[in-house]
């Protein structure tokens, strides 16, 4: 199993000058995504490491530091979180070699991506499966080939691909990628397969759902745990409790309704 990445919280300023001679994100087919934008000249994408870990039920958190120092290299000093839109996403097309035996899925067109609650204590109802394998496809092939892709200085002329630290980088939104296939649902596959919103504004909550190809009308995503980005822009993955631990939580709120029910009637 590839080990999971930790990102680096110190931030190379002087690499936004200028494109570094190596990559400082290496992606994979089967790494998690996150992507920022605030509708400005560049994105910013990190590699959250191995998808496998985002399927551990009843995990500790994980943290991923680097990311505030990133949004404010990236975004300016003085930028607005409240103006920031992201999302976490992933494929693992097993079509495609190499890709990454450790995760565990039904289709080679799984997707994984998350869904911006309305209220950040509430977990929103797992939507619809985007569709079939056929449909799938070119999603995954969104998130591997175009927005994966464009993590390679190798990949755009200098300036445009920039390593900011450890796993992230930034991308020049010129070339494509993250804020056009997010803000042009219907000129890209990324936004356009799907029935609801996969991105947030802001800090806030979003949660994880594992998308396997089926039956859009009658199949749903499979809950993974919730995403948060707080005020300060530091990003946490929070994984679902251990299916035990929702018996037990069910148990005990039967118990307390059956109580509270034999108090009222003595």
């Amino acid at each position: 199993m590839k080990k999971n990445k930790i990102i680096s919280g110190v931030v190379a300023t002087a690499a936004l000058c200028a494109v570094n001679a190596s990559a400082q994100i290496t992606y994979h087919n089967g790494d998690m995504l996150a992507g920022f934008g605030n509708g400005g000249s560049k994105d910013v994408i990190v590699d959250l490491g191995s998808i496998s870990q985002f399927q551990q039920t009843g995990a500790s958190p994980i943290s991923f530091s680097g990311v505030s120092s990133a949004l404010t290299t990236v975004f300016g000093a003085g930028y607005n979180l409240n103006t920031v839109y992201w999302s976490v996403f992933g494929a693992n097309d097993t079509t495609s070699p190499p890709y990454d035996s450790s995760v565990s899925q039904s289709d080679p067109y799984t997707i994984w991506n998350t869904l911006a609650r309305s209220n950040p204590n509430l977990q929103t109802s797992p939507p619809l499966v985007a569709g079939s394998s056929a449909v799938q496809s070119a999603t995954a092939g969104d998130i591997i080939n175009t927005i994966g892709g464009l993590t390679s200085p190798s990949e755009a002329g200098p300036g445009q691909i920039v390593n900011v630290s450890l796993d992230i980088v930034s991308v020049n939104t010129s070339l494509g990628g993250y804020s056009d296939l997010m803000n042009n649902p219907y000129n890209g596959n990324f936004q356009g397969d799907w029935t609801y919103n996969i991105q947030n504004t802001g800090a806030g909550t979003s949660d994880l759902y594992q998308s396997n190809p089926g039956n859009h009308f009658t199949q749903h995503a499979s809950y993974l745990g919730d995403v948060v980005l707080d005020p300060s822009g530091n990003l946490t993955f929070n994984s679902a409790p251990e299916p035990s631990t929702w018996a037990m939580l069910g148990t005990g709120l039967m118990s307390l309704l059956v109580f509270n029910r034999y108090r009222r009637n003595k």
